[in-house]
């Protein structure tokens, strides 16, 4: 792995490494960046892909027009998927949202749901996204052990988005499940990937059947009331629902584990931190930045040669922005590779994006993350590891690269 990321060549095409060990899977991203700015690189399912390692290109690259967002605009059929599926990308080619649109169509689609995700509204809810992580703490409070992503880091994620959308719990809940298993690193053609997204898609024809049965201020309600003005079509409307299923709930979830993980295996000066207000905020925007939870962006496509950095990234090709080493370029400081959370001065991360596709649920997925990890430690004051030197099996590599599994001992509660 070493050699391969010391080769001078940038055009070299590189294998990705498959691995469950977080420590690797860091380490080679970092490489990746001490290597050059723009990198060829095989995916372990075979994809050729240009990965873009650094802090200044990434940003540049986010606001490119010739690095579209949009497969139908690609009028060579030997682009960088080969007008086929990919595992991981079914935000890609299956329906019409923010995600896969480019330009108008995307500020149209975005300004639907925008009202419901701005800073004022997510502050709103608030006291409901502190009694859905209560209410879940109460249900492994007495117990001996708990895996902590199964009980809690999920859950809180899926039932606040179910208040957001305006969908049942128990329909919220079974539809994450098909989701997650969307975003697995299968082949989107197997039997069970179709099976799962059919039944996701009936399970969202069902709930958004009736407007008059979407609840007022949920962005179901945004949706329909956006259709029948005809600022969206049917689809537009389902895939916009499906696509904050996927968007939304895992990439939280994973801040929520990753951020109790962080706190569990440091002083208790971190724990300090989460009981004030502004010292949490600063927190929970450094472990955003120190362990972005997608490592890689959203697909992106040349539409054209995209000169970059001594490299001509080619039409066709397909471009991520690797934010794993993007974050941790020291242009953002000599101590980017450190978790600092009380650091403070640095240039914006990109986690979230940056121009007209920053994250459109940023100010939600922070605000959910840090309630989750306030009430989580108020809550359990001996919250511990089970196995302290334990190190957890990460699974997936685009976006929803996730621990398997944090087997944790609640202790005796705060009440």
């Amino acid at each position: 792995m070493t050699s391969a990321v010391e080769n001078d060549d940038a055009t070299t095409r590189i294998s990705f490494p498959d691995t469950a060990d977080q420590r690797e899977f860091e380490a080679f991203c970092h490489g990746l960046r001490d290597r050059a700015p723009v990198v060829c690189v095989e995916l372990p399912d075979g994809l050729t892909a240009w990965v873009i390692t650094r802090y200044a290109e990434g940003k540049r690259a986010m606001t490119d027009p010739r690095l579209i967002k949009d497969l139908r605009r690609m009028t060579d059929p030997a682009h960088g998927l080969g007008g086929g599926r990919y595992a991981e990308d079914p935000f890609v080619v299956e329906g019409r949202h923010m995600l896969n649109s480019d330009g108008a169509e995307h500020v149209r689609l975005r300004k639907v749901v925008a009202a419901e995700l701005t800073p004022a509204a997510v502050n709103r809810r608030r006291p409901e996204i502190e009694q859905v992580c209560r209410a879940l703490v109460a249900q492994f409070r007495g117990l001996e052990t708990t895996d902590l992503m199964a009980s809690y880091a999920r859950p809180v994620p899926e039932l606040v988005m179910a208040r957001l959308l305006g969908i049942p719990d128990d329909t919220l809940r079974a539809a994450a499940v098909h989701s997650r298993r969307l975003g697995e690193r299968e082949s989107p053609s197997t039997p069970g990937m179709r099976n799962a997204y059919n039944e996701l898609l009936d399970l969202i024809i069902d709930v958004a059947r009736d407007p008059a049965a979407a609840p007022a201020g949920s962005v179901l309600e945004a949706l329909h009331r956006a259709r029948a003005e005809k600022a969206i079509n049917k689809r537009e409307l389902l895939s916009t629902v499906m696509m904050l299923l996927g968007a939304g709930i895992s990439s939280t979830a994973i801040g929520i584990g990753y951020g109790a993980l962080t706190v569990l295996r440091t002083a208790e000066t971190m724990r300090e931190l989460l009981a004030d207000g502004p010292a949490a905020k600063a927190f929970v925007e450094e472990l955003l930045r120190y362990h972005p939870p997608f490592p890689f962006s959203p697909w992106r496509f040349a539409r054209e040669e995209v000169p970059m950095a001594g490299v001509t990234i080619p039409a066709g090709a397909v471009v991520f922005i690797l934010l794993a080493a993007v974050n941790h370029d020291p242009v953002l400081g000599a101590d980017a590779g450190e978790l600092l959370p009380q650091q403070g001065g640095r240039p914006a991360h990109l986690t979230f994006g940056y121009g007209s596709h920053f994250c459109i649920g940023a100010h939600l997925a922070r605000t959910e993350i840090e309630v989750a990890l306030q009430v989580l430690f108020e809550e359990l004051p001996q919250l511990r590891l089970v196995r302290e030197d334990a190190e957890p099996a990460w699974r997936g590599l685009l976006f929803d690269r996730t621990p398997d599994e944090l087997p944790v001992r609640p202790g005796a509660s705060a009440r």
